[in-house]
């Protein structure tokens, strides 16, 4: 039974819903949904999640406010862990270029102005911070929990998961070499990580037929393993001297490697896709990874 409902007025949750601050477009049910900075409903399907994770456990690394991990739920996961570096203060949660740390600063600063304005909210379920993820939990019902937690140090959890996602991260992270290590660390079946920023994967017909021939060949001398799609095209590009918290454009042929090289026993891209920036009204791309152990 929700606390929010029983205690927080209808018109009141309204308010929070439209005037807080949303990384993602969550449904509410009765067609109400938040207003997300971006929207990933109509690419949900891209992703080649399971249509049941029932008997599931699943870990959801890098949450914010909890769209995948509600997605999940409804999947009928067994049981659904949410961690997240943001402790909801105001502070930085996140890895930061030194010379745009006032940028984040200043970004961050929201939180605190929110929790301070929605203090009833909040303080209802005892949070200390401008949780919503929790917030959401509490109002759908659901049985996603939170844990306050950094990609680098999932291994110190001291658990596995059945099934585990990263979406749209390690664009963010200086050491990504380091986080797909512990994402390994905490998968027992399988991981789908999603790369934004990625460079584009080339579609021409001539990378095509080299793709093909190229597969056919080193499948013939058992070194299939070791064969990346585009390997023509393995690039890493450094761009964290222009946001501040995003530092790495990867190809996802060499991004496949680097997730072998962190101890993935097999993995396959499973295509790209675009996504609108709602503040900058601009398309992001990104690519899909499904990687088993």
């Amino acid at each position: 039974m929700s606390i929010l409902k029983e205690k927080i007025s209808d018109e009141r949750l309204s308010e929070f819903f439209d005037q807080a601050y949303w990384f993602h477009t969550i449904d509410l049910g009765n067609g109400r949904a938040t207003k997300g900075v971006y929207d990933v409903r109509p690419i949900v399907d891209l992703h080649g999640f399971e249509d049941s994770l029932a008997g599931k456990s699943v870990l959801d690394v890098g949450t914010s406010d909890g769209f995948y991990a509600f997605e999940f739920a409804k999947r009928n996961a067994d049981s659904v862990l949410a961690v997240d570096t943001n402790v909801y203060d105001g502070s930085v949660p996140t890895d930061v270029s030194p010379a745009k740390m006032g940028k984040y600063v200043k970004k961050y600063s929201r939180e605190k102005e929110e929790y301070e304005k929605f203090h009833d909210i909040f303080s209802a379920l005892g949070l200390n911070g401008s949780n919503k993820l929790i917030v959401l939990a509490d109002y759908l019902d659901s049985i996603v929990t939170f844990q306050q937690n950094s990609i680098y140090e999932l291994a110190e959890m001291g658990s596995t998961f059945d099934f585990v996602f990263c979406g749209g991260l390690f664009g963010h992270l200086k050491h990504p070499l380091l986080g797909m290590e512990q994402l390994r660390a905490v998968t027992s079946e399988k991981c789908i990580i999603t790369l934004n920023g990625s460079l584009p994967i080339s579609q021409g017909l001539c990378a095509k037929v080299r793709q093909k021939i190229g597969r056919i060949f080193l499948k013939t001398i058992g070194v299939y393993d070791y064969f990346s799609e585009n390997e023509h095209d393995l690039v890493l590009q450094y761009i964290g001297n222009q946001a501040g918290g995003t530092f790495f454009e990867i190809h996802p042929s060499a991004f496949r490697e680097m997730l072998l090289a962190s101890g993935f026993r097999s993995v396959e891209i499973k295509g790209d896709y675009e996504l609108v920036d709602g503040r900058l009204d601009e398309p992001q791309r990104g690519a899909v990874f499904h990687c088993l152990v």
